[in-house]
């Protein structure tokens, strides 16, 4: 009779172990989704900023550029002028095309769309 009831305590202590690993595991569990769903609105709000940052870069960009065109269509430049005035236009095509390229990561970024927490346990 003494067998049986250590059995039934051993069982028992393992049964009480297996429920705190459970509960262990359902906790850490818990803590990775908050800490994907914090990653996913970073990832969102990091997206959103560069995309908005490259809005705003691209309006004086392109006065810059025009304005680069209208001096360059200009007759009476000196040839150090007309350099000043190609570097100035082909320094803006270079961030022009800086800016395209880091809007295309962060449109990428968006549509990949992984790290989404997954909605159940």
């Amino acid at each position: 009779m003494k067998r049986s009831e250590s059995t039934v305590g051993a069982l028992k202590g393992e049964s009480d172990d297996a429920a705190a690993l459970v509960a262990s595991l359902e906790h850490a569990n818990a803590e990775l989704r908050e800490r994907i769903r914090k990653l996913q609105e970073l990832k969102e709000c990091r997206s959103s900023m560069i995309s908005h940052l490259a809005h705003e870069l691209r309006t004086p960009l392109t006065s810059i550029l025009g304005f680069a065109e209208i001096l360059l269509s200009q007759e009476k430049l000196t040839d150090a002028q007309r350099g000043f005035c190609q570097r100035i236009q082909n320094s803006a095509h270079q961030l022009q095309r800086n800016l395209n390229a880091l809007a295309d990561v962060s449109r990428m970024d968006i549509v990949a769309g992984d790290g989404e927490p997954p909605t159940d346990a």
